[in-house]
């Protein structure tokens, strides 16, 4: 059923195109009052609608405000259950989801994930206020090294490089970063060294969700033993 309006005057159809009422334009208002002579009277019924399509036709509505309208217009409900709204959660999205990469390095130190986490609001005993963490794609093994600033990546890389490719007895091919400010002075070293620098596109911490992920395990377990070490 569908409503027309011209005019002078409004109709209401089925969905075959057959005229249900027809009413009078009068006032300013489209009025029930007025019958055509022609037609016969007809009862309009309204089906109950579910939660989902009052959600929809009240243009998205919250579930407290959907509450408050159903309640106050004592409006027909079938169905009093919300399920999640796709379009909602789209709208409210800054950007779109990125798909799961299955990729997994074969071998250790072909990629090596490198990331600055800091500044940390207490400095630590040795007076590091930010920590450099490498991670290894393959094992999921990391390296953590406490820095002063920023600009000590470049030093402690040259550290771990020498260290790593003695233990494994395998040279690093590649690694990836944030291409920040303490990366861009590391390209020509890595170019010398014949190290393959990735670098994640700008504001796409997706792509280094691989690390950025230990940075939360890490800061985590580091406040809980430094909780634990402060009981009796």
């Amino acid at each position: 059923m569908f409503f027309e309006f011209h005019d002078l005057f409004f109709l209401i159809k089925d969905y075959s195109g057959k005229i249900l009422h027809r009413s009078t334009f009068k006032d300013g208002l489209y009025s029930f009052s007025s019958q055509s002579d022609t037609l016969p009277s007809h009862a309009l019924t309204v089906v109950r609608a579910s939660y989902q399509i009052w959600h929809n036709r009240l243009g998205h509505a919250s579930f407290q405000v959907l509450q408050k309208s159903i309640s106050a217009f004592t409006l027909p409900v079938a169905n009093k259950r919300l399920p999640v709204c796709s379009d909602c959660q789209l709208a409210k999205s800054s950007q779109l989801s990125f798909k799961t990469s299955n990729h997994k390095s074969i071998n250790p130190l072909d990629i090596v994930h490198i990331d600055v986490w800091g500044p940390a609001p207490i400095l630590s005993i040795s007076g590091a206020r930010y920590y450099v963490c490498f991670l290894d794609d393959c094992t999921k093994f990391i390296w953590l090294s406490p820095i002063k600033l920023k600009s000590d990546v470049e030093k402690v890389f040259l550290l771990f490089k020498t260290s790593v490719e003695q233990q494994f007895n395998r040279t690093r091919k590649n690694i990836q970063s944030d291409w920040g400010g303490e990366y861009c002075r590391m390209s020509t070293l890595l170019t010398q060294i014949g190290i393959h620098h990735c670098r994640a596109c700008p504001y796409t911490h997706q792509q280094m969700g691989a690390v950025e992920r230990r940075h939360k395990q890490i800061v985590e377990v580091g406040l809980s033993l430094l909780s634990h070490s402060k009981l009796p």
